[in-house]
This record gives structure tokens, sequence and C-alpha cells, in this order.
């Protein structure tokens, strides 16, 4: 974008006056939805250099270096010694000068911008629903957008070093962002509008795309006029005005639903329910709400099916359970425990080499994490295999993943909802242990030998509604009340008291704490703001019901018996 006017131009007022018309022309999702996309599906046909897109991205890399911009130059006529002013920006491009014109360089009427540049990547793990409705209206940004002679349907797949599951397909662009904007931060999630052009990566330099008249492979960049954070999908339009008997309707039906999906087991999927419902806040300082469950009774992978050492489930009852969350969920990564994977891949972020490689838990928020365990067979699992496991440990236990970076490593906080499904109790703490019924256990062994059907899928329209149903209840500013607390406290003071009394095992710390946030996502679920007395009672009573059955599990197995789990 360029100009030779001569008015004066400040290129941070410039900047802002962009900004604010864009933001004003595309102030809805309506208007959004015209813009073409950064597509990595390779449905959408690459626009023309200079186009305006959108992309919806996670930011892979937010310090992948600074650039300066020769926003406004001086230009000098030397055979007559006129002097006029050029403007530009956002664009890369050298713009051609009129016939007897140059750039004086050394004019002190000269500004140059600074830009930030971020390495971003498509969201990982996003489901292929999310990306067909982002992707929507496909006629009508087919007319907007210009068509490059050379369009092809081809992704701009970016480096794999820089994308967290190795293997998949991508897009990837660096984001130029001029002031007053600033780069966000690392792993968020932003809408990004600006203009598109093809650039040059530095440090691409090996790539098959560089070519010996640049320094750098040629890349796709995107110049950003506005972005704005991500938080609650756009799936959800208008639901916060749901009303409350229809809240509870939609409940019940993906209550229903994840029943059907764990064979009838009405209990372990009220568990998934919570699961999926669950979302990490910081409450004075203390990570809140989340509930890391591990289901348990689920068949063990055939051996013969350990071949991928990809992002993919291979057992085939995990694999159902997998493509059920990822119709509800508009992010969901799947991590077959495969000693393959675990011990050739990187969990962690590191940038010791000097650029920030991706890791596999490098994750946008609120992203759906499937781990399979069924398929950890026999064999050696080595040192990086260790870290890996100890790392996913760590983001169910405290939310936190670490960047390696060259003089000290940094804990960055995450919020990822992470389920595991395992044969016995999974080789992982996790903040909730569910055995399956016997026969919800009977119903997936016969997923997986293919002795039984699969699950109905649900139609498009309540399929729908669950995904909406979703987004609203996790996203619910929540309290709970002092007197309720207070409440609580003295019952857990009773409950102890009474306990110590008969010598019988007190209720723990931790297990108190398990039960609040049990209620609490009963109460979320109900589409409550605030945690009511009812829905404390219904943890009590769901806890229990949970507790007994494991007890009766593990009571079974010590005693040599059968490791089938009981029929609640």
């Amino acid at each position: 974008m360029g100009s030779s006017d001569a008015e004066s131009k400040d290129p941070l007022v410039f900047g802002k006056a962009v900004q604010e018309h864009f933001r004003s022309v595309f102030c809805d999702e309506q208007s959004i939805d015209r813009i073409p996309v950064l597509d990595q599906t390779g449905s959408l046909p690459k626009p023309k250099a200079g186009t305006l897109v959108r992309f919806r991205c996670m930011v892979q890399d937010p310090s992948y270096g600074e650039e300066l911009h020769l926003s406004v130059a001086q230009l000098i006529n030397p055979a007559t010694g006129e002097i006029k002013q050029r403007f530009s920006q956002y664009t890369d491009a050298g713009q051609m000068l009129d016939h007897d014109w140059e750039v004086d360089y050394t004019s002190p009427d000269n500004i140059f911008v600074e830009k930030e540049v971020a390495y971003c990547v498509s969201i990982p793990g996003e489901s292929e629903w999310a990306q067909i409705g982002r992707n929507g209206h496909l006629e009508t940004m087919l007319e907007t957008m210009n068509i490059s002679d050379d369009s092809s349907s081809k992704p701009d797949t970016g480096s794999a070093k820089k994308f967290p599951l190795n293997g998949q397909n991508h897009s990837a662009a660096l984001v130029k962002f001029y002031a007053p904007s600033s780069v966000p931060k690392v792993s968020s999630v932003i809408d990004v509008v600006g203009i598109y052009e093809l650039g040059y990566n530095p440090r691409e330099e090996n790539s098959e795309q560089a070519t010996d008249a640049t320094s750098g492979a040629e890349w796709p960049c995107l110049h950003s006029i506005f972005h704005a954070p991500v938080s609650l999908d756009s799936i959800a339009p208008g639901l916060p005005n749901i009303a409350v008997g229809e809240h509870l309707d939609r409940r019940s039906m993906c209550l229903n639903h994840l029943t059907t999906v764990l064979g009838g087991d009405d209990l372990a999927a009220h568990y998934l329910l919570l699961h999926l419902l669950s979302n990490t806040v910081d409450v004075q300082g203390v990570k809140v709400g989340k509930l890391s469950l591990n289901l348990i009774g689920f068949p063990a992978a055939k051996k013969e099916t350990e071949v991928s050492g990809g992002f993919a489930l291979t057992n085939l009852a995990s694999k159902m359970v997998g493509e059920a969350l990822a119709q509800l969920v508009s992010r969901c990564v799947e991590i077959p425990f495969e000693l393959k994977l675990l011990n050739n891949s990187s969990f962690l972020p590191n940038a010791e080499s000097g650029d920030l490689h991706s890791g596999v838990l490098q994750l946008a928020h609120s992203t759906q994490v499937v781990c399979d365990e069924t398929c950890l067979h026999e064999g050696t699992l080595n040192e990086r295999g260790v870290r890996n496991l100890q790392a996913l440990q760590t983001v169910i236990l405290d939310q936190s993943v670490t960047y390696l970076y060259p003089f000290q490593p940094i804990e960055m906080g995450t919020n990822l909802r992470v389920l595991v499904l395992s044969i016995g109790k999974s080789i992982l703490q996790n903040d909730c242990d569910m055995y399956l019924s016997e026969p919800a256990a009977q119903f997936l062994a016969g997923i997986s030998n293919e002795s039984v059907g699969g699950v109905k899928p649900l139609d498009p329209m309540h399929t729908e509604q669950i995904r909406q149903y979703l987004e609203h209840a996790r996203n619910l500013e929540f309290s709970v009340p002092k007197d309720i607390s207070d409440k609580i406290s003295e019952e857990y003071a009773d409950m102890r008291r009474t306990a110590h009394e008969s010598k019988k095992k007190m209720i723990s710390q931790t297990e108190l704490a398990q039960a609040v946030t049990v209620a609490r996502l009963i109460s979320v679920s109900k589409g409550e703001s605030e945690l009511s007395w009812e829905s404390w009672k219904e943890a009590c009573a769901l806890e229990t019901r949970r507790t007994e059955r494991n007890d009766h599990f593990t009571t079974k197995k010590a005693q040599g018996s059968s490791t089938s789990s009981p029929a609640s």
C-alpha cells in the first residue's frame, strides 16, 4: 500500500487511522465472512499479492524478528533538483520510481517504521467442521478475492519443525505487526486481517523454494491491519441469551449421546461431560476448574496396528471416542502412546538453536487432548520418551508447558483438557480416574475387534446444538457464594470429625477440592453462574458412586479376579 501524496503523514497516525477504518467496515461476523481466508485445507485458491485476507491462527513464535521499513521516503530528481515525498506501508515490495526520480537516503525527512514479525500457523488440531464453517460462504469469498494467475489449491505449508503435530497439513505465514499494534504472546489464537503478499523467510535458506536471487525461501506474508484475540468461538453467536429450559434440554441431549458413545455407561458419560466443560482459570493465584480424566477399561490395541508413528489413534475403540469428541469440540489433538512417537517426538517447545521449534504440547488454549495408552506395548522408552511423558504429566497437574530457551527455561500457563484412555489405571496421575462398567468395556471391545457396529452419528442440527451448549457453558462466568462455601466447610469438618470418631478413613483436602470442582462443573453444565447447594449434593453423590465403583474394581483385581469392572 503506497502513495506519492506529498501531504505529511505520520506512520503511527496513519496506521491507527487505517486500523479504525477497517474495524468499522468489518465490524460484525457477516462482513468479516466476506474476507478471503488463508486456508490450510486446499479448498480455496491462493490470493493475489495485495489482496485483503483473513487468517485465524496460533502465534507459534512471537519473536521471529524485527524489520525496518522506509515508510516516508524523500524523493529527488537529480536533473531538476525537485523534491517530493513517497509514503508506503503494509508491503515489503519495492515500488517502481518514476523516470529520473530516486530515493534520497541521506534526507533527514525519511521516516522508518519498525515491524515486529511473528511466525503464525493454522490452529493445531482444529476440527474439520470448524475449518469448513470458517471457510464457508465460498461463493461470496470467490467473488470478492483476486485470484493469482498461478492459483493453486495447494496450501501454504510451513516448516515442519514449527508446527506441533509433525506430518499434519497446515498453513503458515509470517505476520508483520505495525505500531501501534504489538505481537500477541506465544500460543495465542488470533484473527488477523491484513494484506497478503509473498516475501522471503531468511531462516529457511535451505528450503527447496529458495532461489539464487534471494537470501531465503519464498514465504507467505501477512501485513496485519488489525487483529483480535479468539476466545469464545464464533460457533455460538447469541447463545448467552439461551433459555434455562433449552440449556437443560441440550445438556440432556449431550449426556445421552456420550452415554451411547460409552456403551450405555451413564456414570462415565457424566464425568466425560464434566471433563468437556472443564476450563482452567486463575483464582487468586490458584488454578481451578481443571478436570483431567482417565477412562479405564478400554481394550488393548492390536500390536500390528502400531505402525503409524503419527498423531492418529489406531485402536478402533479409542478412535471412535476421539472422533465423537472431535465432532463436538473445535480443537482436538490425538496422542497415541506408541513408542515410536514417544521416543522420536519433542513434546516441549525448544529455542536452544536460536529458533523456536514447536513441541507437541504447544497448543492453543481450550484444546481437547485425547491420549491413547492402549497402544503402549512392551519396549524401551528412551530418555526423550521419559521427558515427553513428564512434560505431559506437568500439563495435567499444573497446566503449564516449559519453553526451553537458551539461557533459562520458561514456564508458560496453558489450558488443555487431557483425556487418557487406558486398559488399566494410567501411568499418568490424573485428577479423576473412572472405571468403565462391564457392559461398556464389552461394547468397546466389540468396537475394537469389529464385532460390533459403530455409534450412529447425531443429526447435524443436534450436533450443532451440543457444540453451542458446550462452548457457552465452558465460558460462563462463575463464582461460589460465601454462604455455600461456609456450608461446605462446615460439612467437611463434620465429616472428618465423624470419620475420626468411628475410626474410618477421613476425607482429604484433595478429595474435597475434587468434589468442589465436580460441583462447580455440574452447576456450569446446568447453565448456572453460581454454585448451588443442590449441585454440591449431586457432586457428593456422583463422587460416592465413582469411588464405590473404583474400589470394587481394585478390590477384585487385588483378589486375583477378573479385571472386568462392575456394572452400575
